[in-house]
């Protein structure tokens, strides 16, 4: 919200003729957000608690949120590719804990969690972390259904 709303401030001096539209929008967005951000927590309800493995400590924000449990992450150390010796002792170390998934985003690379994925037994999910990063998160309301979509599928 303080995004939009400064947004909306700058969009109104930059052009001052316009700022009762740019205050209509932003007050429709306020509405539509807080709405659906209401829905997207009663819908993720059922994930506090569940424990993810991350790729990389990008989802910080969305464990918070969410009240997920972050047990480890691929990467070593944030930037630097697990290699082969990192991933086997991230599978040692997982074993006191039963995560439902791993996380990582579009662009990271698929071998790392798909390898811990398979000796797990858990699925490995791409998550939206912006409109158009998958295809159904098409704006950006679409990509927090999508994103808790997603974990809900890998909660069952």
């Amino acid at each position: 919200m303080l995004v939009a709303t400064a947004l909306g401030e700058r969009l109104a001096q930059i052009e001052p003729e316009g700022a009762a539209a740019y205050q209509a929008r932003l007050q429709d967005f306020s509405a539509r957000w807080t709405k659906a951000i209401a829905g997207w927590e009663q819908r993720a309800a059922p994930l506090r608690g569940m424990e993810i493995v991350t790729h990389h400590v990008a989802w910080v924000y969305l464990v918070h949120w969410l009240g997920l449990v972050d047990v480890a992450q691929l990467e070593p150390k944030p930037g630097i590719p697990p290699s082969a010796a990192s991933l086997k002792a991230l599978l040692e170390t997982l074993g006191a804990h039963h995560p439902k998934a791993i996380v990582r985003l579009a662009y990271e690379p698929e071998r790392p969690s798909a390898w811990l994925s398979e000796r797990l037994g858990i699925p490995t999910l791409v998550l939206p972390h912006a409109p158009g990063a998958t295809p159904e998160a098409r704006d950006l309301f679409s990509t927090f259904d999508a994103l808790i979509d997603r974990l809900l599928g890998a909660a069952q």
